[in-house]
């Protein structure tokens, strides 16, 4: 926390605060109010992990007469760091000098928990609904399945009770839980979502659970809705973990998980076998991925900044799209194996209690949770 030294207060009223939710409700009306997003961390931080459309401006450099000549003074400024303890200040500080400001109350921890859906548009989609499940804050998707009353809930985050409102209001109710891999950036849903409602839970026994109550998912799986109108088929393709599952919906959309993602590929280190995992996604989109019609819409369980994420509309790529904009799926195995060894990210924050969680290995603590999963998603190799 600053103090007085930077001259900034430290000892009055708090500034008044916006929550994370009436924000994602003016960012969606951006055009009736203008909005300045003002993110007062040191620029490594903002580097790391943003709200998009926000400007960096540092705290001790706010403060001064030509941090605040970037402010307008006819817009509403949203101060936002970490926790909102720093943007709690600048907000402060802002509307003593005159500045419609507020803060964004809990920070980017609390925006962690913005949820956002969007109706998914796919060729022959006339008997189901696909709905895509966007947390906001963290890049993480879920995707829902919904036919003839029943519901497929793939890849939920912990926030479970988000998919319950969503089948509520649509009249489904949640039959199928599943993930396409043991998360490793984020703490996963599915098991307690399965629970909470009643559901079959249907994860890959490859990557080494620590309990049993699931139904094991292999190749050629067939997971019905309904009447059997809706048919989702698993499709085994490791890479990024060993047990690493895309479903196949109706033939026309696969839910790739972390295996392909509409401007990146899969990063195969987090088991520690790079090398290993590295050949396995090499042949995965080989043998799998490619062998797809080109025109199967791709449908990945993470979205990073480079992908323009718009409130209550779908992202997604064609595969014909993706292999044009990733020549990389095209190259030599000796190619594509070093390329993707010598370009893997910073690995997630937490990653490995993550995994501990997911595999049942730790106490499933949703109180826990917040901290655990601060920062962005890192599950892509950027090409």
């Amino acid at each position: 926390m600053l103090g007085s030294k930077t001259g900034l207060p430290d000892s009055k009223p708090p500034a008044l605060s916006i929550s994370p939710s009436k924000l994602k409700e003016g960012l969606m009306q951006r055009g009736k109010t203008r909005i300045f997003l003002v993110d007062v961390r040191e620029p490594d931080e903002y580097a790391d992990w943003k709200i998009d459309g926000s400007q960096n401006i540092p705290i001790d450099h706010l403060i001064t007469p030509k941090g605040l000549r970037q402010i307008p003074k006819d817009a509403e400024v949203i101060t936002i760091c970490a926790h909102g303890v720093r943007s709690s200040q600048a907000a402060m500080f802002l509307r003593q000098k005159g500045f419609n400001a507020m803060n964004l109350a809990g920070g980017l921890a609390a925006w962690n928990k913005v949820y956002d859906m969007a109706p998914v548009p796919l060729n022959g989609k006339d008997l189901f609904e696909l709905l895509q499940v966007r947390r906001v804050g963290k890049g993480c998707t879920s995707y829902m399945v919904c036919y003839q009353g029943q519901c497929a809930v793939i890849d939920p985050s912990v926030h479970t009770d988000e998919y319950v409102s969503a089948a509520r209001k649509h009249g489904f109710k949640i039959t199928h839980v599943m993930d396409t891999h043991q998360h490793a950036d984020h703490v996963s849903g599915a098991r307690a979502l399965a629970r909470a409602v009643g559901a079959k839970l249907y994860l890959n026994p490859l990557d080494a659970y620590r309990y049993t109550d699931f139904i094991p998912l292999k190749e050629g799986d067939m997971i019905s809705l309904g009447d059997g109108g809706v048919a989702i088929e698993a499709v085994h393709t490791p890479g990024h973990t060993k047990g690493s599952t895309s479903f196949l919906i109706q033939r026309s959309g696969v839910l790739t998980g972390d295996t392909l993602f509409v401007e990146g590929i899969a990063r195969p280190d987090l088991r520690n076998k790079a090398d290993e995992y590295a050949l396995d996604l090499f042949n995965t989109y080989r043998d799998k991925i490619l062998s797809m019609p080109e025109q199967v819409t791709i449908l990945p369980g993470h979205f990073s900044q480079q992908v323009k994420m718009e409130f209550g509309k779908p992202f997604s790529s064609t595969l014909k799209d993706i292999r044009r904009r990733i020549p990389l799926l095209e190259a030599s195995k000796t190619e594509f194996t070093r390329y993707v060894l010598a370009n893997i990210p910073p690995k997630p924050s937490n990653y490995e209690s993550i995994v501990r969680i997911n595999k049942g290995e730790e106490p499933y603590d949703p109180e826990a949770f917040d901290d655990l999963e601060e920062g962005p998603n890192r599950c892509a190799v950027k090409v």
